[in-house]
């Protein structure tokens, strides 16, 4: 998995001058949803962000108030693009 990440935001990061800015959204989106969507169902759901947001941030290496902050602010990031409102995040959702 974390593999597959990392060629993703390589080949994002090489290919970026051929890209404009709203193409590499959405490369972006699209590797981040492939690399977290455990259920293969395309979307993220709760359970998947608070992974991903972990992973970024693990609990166990970053502790206390400001790290706890953190998680929780970036996870409300994630959901404020849930703009249909169904608990799951599209590629589409993120690109925005």
């Amino acid at each position: 998995m974390r593999n597959c990440m990392a060629a993703g935001l390589l080949a994002l990061l090489t290919g970026a001058c051929a890209l404009d800015a709203q193409t590499g959204i959405a490369v972006g989106a699209g590797v981040t949803v492939a690399t977290a969507d455990r259920d293969g169902d395309g979307m993220l759901d709760a359970a998947e962000v608070q992974a991903l947001v972990e992973r970024v941030f693990p609990p166990d290496r970053f502790t206390g108030g400001f790290w706890d902050g953190m998680r929780a602010s970036l996870t409300a990031a994630y959901w404020a693009r849930d703009l249909d409102h169904d608990g799951k995040l599209s590629v589409a959702e993120l690109a925005r």
